[in-house]
């Protein structure tokens, strides 16, 4: 019958086409239960029996299916564009191999001292370099920049590196082709490199495919471009993207919205910040539970919709928390008639924890430097982040600090760390303490580990060993005693020393 297959008969007579297929038949079944077929087609083999025969007679066919075998044509793959800035030398690249299989905390700074000196990781550590940005995507902006060209390059041939091909590096243009027939990863590329150079162009791009990207990951993606030129223009575009179906689409639209304090939308937020908040007669802060059913309050905050079923406790928080984060944080010095201090000092004195560690969280978001160090002060030498890490607002000291400018950072955990507060507080602050630290702060920290009369802290006296070791300019490796001031932390002060020298050859190499 036309369009069917004869099934196989395994007595009839050879053919060179189907040997193969007959010897692979016969090694499945064994050639206990099947004799070893004739090959016709093949060169004779020496008299044998069994298994033997079978195997000489496998081999001659291999070699000669390799021999025949017809190469397919294919498109050449085209080569990566030429990156002209110069390749870090081999003594760097040897480094950054250590740091790989090793030092990880380290390889931020070595990305950041490549960036700095112009250069570009080699060739060969790209591979390397890639996988490290699977596992961690915080690394990936800096991890862009390393790799350059060749690294987007070999993105396109490895599904596990294909979040670099979304990744910008400066110097990038918008490329019309990979923004209408590219992979998603490289729909966002572009789009963010056209947001740097015309922002109302890549806004309405993104206006005219909004409707018809299915998958809230797509539309988050690529909302993030709107962030590069951010501006009063996108205010529209980000008050429909709160009404989106995707709860991850709405929180980044109300993100990107809290970065405009003149929009309508922060003006509304400000009015629900006065309905429900009010000075109490104690002199804390009052803010009433937001327990409406109200759908604007929900969709200004980003919520999502309201239930008809009885609130719990966490519903209520939630709204709370939104609130103090998103609300700009200008109108509760005017509701109060006082200073950010003031205020901070009224929600501690309402008693609600959760108050506090909410306008925490809202000065981080909203990036204030004036509130963030209303905050600090407010820390001071006495209270510990970690007393409330069981809390959403546990004080998040390296983002507060990473407000202030560098100078004004290290001054200030220089005068909270003074002699009489505890090693633990020692470690914490300068572990929050984001590098390169002052020299003036560095002195400190080396005279506080050689001090005698550690007492029995050594735990805290680790924890300052090991963010010096971060934080620290290697070049005070030569302030520190070749010989640990204390037997009990010889092994932490010895690794100090060992990072450090580790660092100082590394920024010689760069």
């Amino acid at each position: 019958m036309t369009g069917t297959t004869e099934p196989l008969d395994p007595l009839a007579p050879l053919t060179a086409v189907d040997s193969w297929d007959r010897l692979v038949s016969a090694a499945l079944v064994g050639t206990s239960r099947r004799a070893v077929p004739d090959t016709p087609d093949l060169p004779s083999t020496p008299a044998a029996e069994g298994a033997e025969t079978l195997l000489d007679r496998a081999a001659l066919a291999a070699v000669r299916r390799a021999a025949g075998y017809t190469p397919a044509e294919a498109t050449p793959v085209a080569p990566d564009a030429p990156d002209e800035r110069p390749e870090v030398g081999q003594a760097a690249t040897r480094r950054l191999e250590g740091i790989l299989a090793g030092r990880l905390p380290l390889l931020p700074e070595w990305l950041e001292l490549a960036a700095a000196r112009g250069r570009r990781a080699a060739h060969s550590s790209v591979p390397a370099l890639l996988d490290q940005g699977a596992r961690d995507s915080r690394l990936r902006p800096a991890l862009a920049a390393a790799v350059g060209g060749r690294g987007h390059w070999l993105a396109r041939f490895n599904p596990g590196w294909e979040y670099m091909l979304g990744e910008s590096v400066p110097g990038d243009r918008f490329d019309r082709h990979e923004w209408e027939q590219g992979s998603p990863a490289r729909r966002r590329r572009a789009l963010a490199a056209l947001r740097t150079t015309d922002p109302d162009a890549a806004r309405e791009l993104l206006r005219g495919v909004w409707p018809d990207l299915a998958r809230a990951e797509l539309r988050r993606r690529l909302l993030e471009a709107l962030a590069t030129g951010l501006g009063p223009a996108d205010e529209e575009f980000l008050e429909h993207a709160l009404d989106d179906r995707g709860a991850n689409v709405r929180g980044l639209a109300l993100s990107l919205l809290t970065r405009l304090p003149d929009s309508a939308h922060a003006h509304r937020l400000r009015g629900h910040v006065r309905e429900y908040a009010s000075a109490g007669d104690n002199g804390g802060l009052r803010v009433e539970t937001v327990h409406t059913r109200r759908d604007d309050i929900h969709r200004d905050l980003a919520l999502a919709a309201p239930q008809q079923q009885p609130e719990g406790k966490n519903e209520r928080s939630e709204r709370l928390w939104a609130l103090v984060t998103h609300a700009p944080l200008d109108v509760w010095p005017d509701l109060l008639g006082t200073g950010p201090s003031g205020v901070l000092d009224a929600a501690t004195d309402s008693g609600d924890a959760e108050l506090r560690d909410a306008f925490v969280n809202a000065v981080v978001v909203q990036e204030d430097t004036a509130w963030a160090r209303a905050v600090l002060e407010a820390i001071g030498p006495r209270v510990s982040h970690r007393s409330h890490a069981h809390t959403r607002g546990a004080f998040q000291l390296e983002k507060l600090l990473d407000l202030l400018p560098v100078e004004e950072r290290c001054a200030h955990v220089q005068g909270v760390l003074n002699p009489g507060v505890g090693l633990e507080r020692w470690g914490e602050m300068l572990r929050a303490t984001r590098g390169p630290w002052t020299a003036a702060l560095s002195e400190q920290v080396v005279r506080r580990l050689h001090r005698p009369g550690r007492g029995r802290d050594s735990f805290g006296y680790r924890e300052v060993c090991e963010a010096a070791a971060e934080h620290m300019p290697p070049e005070h490796l030569a302030g520190l005693s070749t010989e640990p001031p204390f037997d009990d932390t010889a092994d932490a002060y010895l690794r100090l020393r060992d990072t450090l020298r580790f660092r100082l050859d590394m920024h010689k190499e760069l």
